[in-house]
């Protein structure tokens, strides 16, 4: 009997005949209009990009094979040898290779200065969070300013701070020669963009703190944790979402660094970063359209490369709700 009713309802179910799908309602005149005024509003931006961004790469990349004559616009390809130009001061003892190394060398140890920039703010934001600051607010915008402040013009007061007649100096009655040795040099670079960018950090994390529950630090007093085990056992883990977003932006921002170089160091070799020799290259003869966009290239490269590392292993300490 159960065999003849499911064979007779599955019979029943073949028989109803497939429903078209539903007919999709023309567009509105309004909703038309304000798709158009949506489109519009986005066009300068994607336009922009397309220009300033997509095109210029494209340029950059077919550049980097070419040696490019100014005067009498023609170009001429010459395959990977600016590419192999630029690491032959791995091999041998080539001045334009050498450079080049050497540039990556002291972009990377400039980059120092994003760890301890984020160690300081966390601490900033630390102590802001406790209340007990009085001025709280005022000490928030004196930190933040250098994060609002022209870097060309923050360069120019920190090298006057780090002359040898200057404050730094002064204050401490010594003599360093801040920016004449190129270790001091990268030194005083790292001090300065660790403090400058101590600001940023504390806002971003002093928010962090702000959004993270009052029920988990009263639960975790009622088992007996003291302020320090809160610390690393609730605020640190729940900051670690901001923590990535400083390190995503900074090693962006570090990686392009330039006025480093071009304002505070005076074009000193001891500081000269990616970007910085990237400039030199732009006028260095037919090659150097050549040489820089190769080493434009390779820093796009390496920037993606190392962002998707990031985000790879973000999940493995990130905390997600």
């Amino acid at each position: 009997m159960e065999n003849t009713v499911n064979a007779a309802t599955a019979e029943s179910e073949l028989s109803v005949p497939p429903q078209a799908p539903p007919k999709k309602k023309p567009r509105s005149r309004v909703e038309k209009r304000e798709n158009l005024v949506a489109f519009l509003f986005i066009l300068p931006p994607v336009v922009g990009f397309l220009i300033f961004t997509a095109i210029s790469m494209g340029c950059t990349f077919v550049f980097s094979f070419q040696n490019y004559y100014v005067r009498r616009g023609t170009s001429e390809f010459v395959g990977f040898t600016h590419y192999v130009s630029l690491f032959s001061g791995m091999f041998k003892a080539g001045e334009l290779g050498n450079a080049f190394i050497k540039s990556v060398g002291n972009t990377i140890f400039l980059l120092l200065s994003l760890p301890v920039s984020i160690i300081f703010g966390l601490v900033v934001a630390g102590l802001l969070r406790l209340g007990d600051v009085k001025g709280g607010k005022i000490f928030q915008i004196l930190y933040y300013l250098p994060a609002v402040s022209s870097a060309v013009a923050l360069n120019i007061v920190w090298r006057y701070i780090f002359q040898s007649n200057g404050l730094l100096n002064h204050m401490f009655g010594t003599g360093t020669p801040w920016l004449s040795d190129d270790m001091l040099l990268k030194v005083a670079i790292v001090l300065k963009n660790s403090l400058n960018a101590t600001g940023g950090a504390m806002i971003l994390l002093l928010a962090g703190m702000l959004n993270v529950s009052k029920e988990l630090y009263e639960a975790s007093s009622l088992d007996g944790a003291g302020k320090f085990k809160q610390f690393f056992a609730i605020t640190l883990p729940m900051l670690t979402p901001v923590i990535f977003y400083l390190l995503i932006t900074g090693l962006i921002g570090g990686l392009q660094s330039y006025a480093d170089s071009q304002v505070f160091a005076k074009g000193d070799s001891g500081a000269a970063t990616i970007v910085y020799f990237i400039w030199q290259q732009r006028t260095n003869g037919a090659a150097g359209y050549g040489i820089a966009s190769s080493a434009s290239v390779f820093l796009s490269v390496c920037i993606m490369i190392i962002t998707l590392v990031q985000f790879k292993v973000s999940n493995k300490w990130v905390y997600e709700e």
